[in-house]
């Protein structure tokens, strides 16, 4: 029998470990929890995988990848994607670089800094074309919300500071520590999934390391909660996904649109596709009653787990 496994999608195994410990936390068995590593060594990038050991330690991470040119999961070698999505469960994007902006159409913008690996990119498509077909639950963190959001037909700022006209100010990249919780959000959809959890917290503080922001939400994506200068800091997905990598049309201005539809989400997300995401580092705030719940929600929807669903 095939075991169920957690996906985990981050730059490096070192970069995983709080990916790890939020797992663990939320009931995941490390044994269970896949990284895939899209690094960036110097001999190229890497695509790995493995699982950590019963410590939990990213460093005793197994490689079963290879180096070689970026754009598909062919780079893993052997059964590339198939073996890759063996026996998985759900799937988790972590944080990282920028979304290269063609693929939401557009050019990159000199003055926005931008840090692009294609290759991972390439490879969390592949995952997330293949996590919608098979209705894995996939949750979004930072980047990988961002991924989410272009994934499904949305569009990005490419530099906040440059681009974003909040009508405050708020540093969205605050740097370290993990935990510095940066700013409020409002809860804009307390009914729907993640809005309750959030929505327990009052006005929840969360940290903040992101220099981009969604710019033009998804079809599908419902806003659930905002930063004070607007901008969706968190969204699920209401439809099935169906209009995901549709060209992307012309910008909407404003930070996503603030508009939610209460309890119109209902407590499970249309569709039958489960798929949240949070622009902050819920990994790194778990100490915190309502992060820890974001991923116990999470381990509920892909592994099953009765205590991890309770109150869901």
């Amino acid at each position: 029998m095939v075991s169920r496994t957690v996906l985990l999608s981050v730059t490096s195994a070192q970069r995983g470990a709080a990916y790890v410990a939020a797992l663990e936390a939320a009931g995941v068995p490390a044994l269970d929890i896949r990284i895939v590593v899209a690094g960036d060594p110097p001999g190229g990038p890497l695509f790995g995988t493995g699982s950590l050991g019963s410590t939990g330690s990213a460093g005793s991470l197994g490689y079963t990848g290879s180096a070689g040119s970026p754009g598909s999961a062919s780079a893993l070698g052997g059964g590339g994607l198939a073996d890759l999505l063996q026996g998985a469960a759900g799937l988790v994007l972590g944080g990282g670089a920028d979304v290269e902006p063609g693929r939401y159409g557009e050019e990159p913008l000199p003055a926005a800094g931008l840090e692009l690996w294609p290759g991972r990119d390439a490879l969390e498509w592949e995952l997330l074309a293949a996590a919608r077909e098979r209705r894995l639950p996939v949750w979004g963190v930072c980047r990988g919300f961002q991924v989410l959001n272009v994934f499904l037909g949305g569009t990005l700022w490419q530099d906040l500071p440059a681009q974003w006209p909040g009508p405050v100010a708020v540093d969205h990249d605050m740097g370290e520590p993990p935990d510095l919780l940066a700013h409020t959000i409002d809860v804009l959809a307390a009914g729907a999934p993640l809005g309750e959890r959030l929505a327990a917290a009052g006005r929840p503080r969360v940290n903040s390391r992101h220099h981009q922001g969604v710019k033009r939400l998804a079809p599908g994506l419902l806003p659930v909660a905002a930063a004070p200068d607007g901008l969706i800091e968190a969204a699920v997905l209401t439809g099935d996904g169906a209009a995901a990598a549709a060209p992307a049309g012309p910008a909407a201005a404003g930070g996503g649109g603030r508009e939610a539809g209460g309890r119109a989400a209902g407590r499970r997300e249309a569709g039958g596709w489960w798929v949240r995401g949070v622009a902050w580092h819920p990994e790194n705030l778990i100490a915190l009653p309502e992060q820890l719940a974001l991923w116990r929600d999470f381990a509920a929807a892909a592994l099953g787990s009765p205590a991890a669903g309770e109150g869901r």
